[in-house]
């Protein structure tokens, strides 16, 4: 039983999937399922119930799961020990929501690449709650996510605050919208997304009805839509002015319990950070 084979056993747990790991892992199926046939043989016991729809763990797997977890913890935190006494170096993965990632993040990025080369730096996208869960399943050294997930588990520095917004085609006037509404679409991303609870929120204070809805996978693409005259949408107000596209809209601002969301960097409060982790926050840290 070695590290190796306790890394892919781990990828495959949280994946629940031989063919998933293998991807994240870039390795061939096969090779990842030989491994863990190798550890069952190993250990004498079967670790994973297979089924159609994936994997799932036994209950002697849920026992070395609970193992794997720490002694993988440990090996990364030795690591850590052992080779960060100088520049810091090696993988540092980073989750953010599209708007810190477009705005806020190039720029502390860039000057992060600059100053720690040997970084392996690598930013994943998601909504809050995919990114929150992927701290908590220490799939990621921190995230940027809106605020509202106090959790015992999570360390959280404030980072950024924003002002959002609705906006509407320039077409409709500011005290057209309400009257417009029947005919206004919705833009949203999926459900999860910060902005569509406070727009929910902003409709249902409005007593509007839901309206037609239509999700989006992109800012720029929601953005774009409303411009062209498709329907409404909530962003913040800094994306609006990275991309200088106010005069092609009608905006209009919220109330202060609405407008306001501030975004924090969060971190996994099990697992210690490394010198990758210290420095990045202080490139942001208020």
């Amino acid at each position: 039983m070695d590290i190796p084979s306790l890394k892919i056993f781990r990828e495959v747990v949280r994946e629940g999937s031989f063919t998933r790991a293998a991807e994240n892992l870039h390795f061939v199926q096969s090779n990842v399922t030989a491994r863990i046939q190798v550890l069952e043989r190993e250990l004498k016991t079967i670790l994973f119930q297979r089924s159609k729809n994936g994997v799932s763990l036994t209950a002697k797997g849920k026992i070395l799961n609970d193992y794997c977890e720490r002694i993988l913890d440990l090996t990364e935190e030795a690591e850590r020990a052992i080779f960060e006494k100088g520049l810091p170096e090696g993988p540092l993965e980073i989750g953010s929501g599209q708007t810190t990632a477009a705005v806020r993040l190039p720029a502390i990025l860039s000057r992060y690449h600059n100053k720690f080369p040997k970084v392996r730096l690598s930013l994943k996208q998601g909504n809050s709650d995919e990114l929150a869960r992927a701290v908590l399943e220490k799939k990621l050294d921190g995230a940027f996510v809106y605020e509202g997930f106090s959790n015992s588990q999570f360390i959280e520095i404030p980072a950024f605050a924003e002002n959002l917004v609705l906006i509407a085609p320039s077409s409709v006037k500011k005290n057209e919208i309400l009257s417009s509404w029947k005919q206004l679409s919705i833009l949203t991303f999926k459900a999860g997304c910060v902005f569509r609870n406070r727009l929910d929120q902003w409709i249902q204070e409005q007593s509007l009805p839901p309206g037609k809805r239509m999700e989006f996978e992109s800012l720029d693409t929601i953005l774009s839509c409303v411009i062209s005259g498709m329907g409404i949408s909530l962003l913040p107000e800094s994306y609006l002015n990275e991309k200088k596209q106010k005069r092609f809209l009608t905006i209009l601002p919220l109330a202060s319990k609405l407008r306001r969301i501030r975004t924090v960097f969060i971190r996994n409060r099990e697992r210690k950070p490394g010198n990758s982790l210290n420095e990045f926050v202080k490139m942001f840290e208020k």
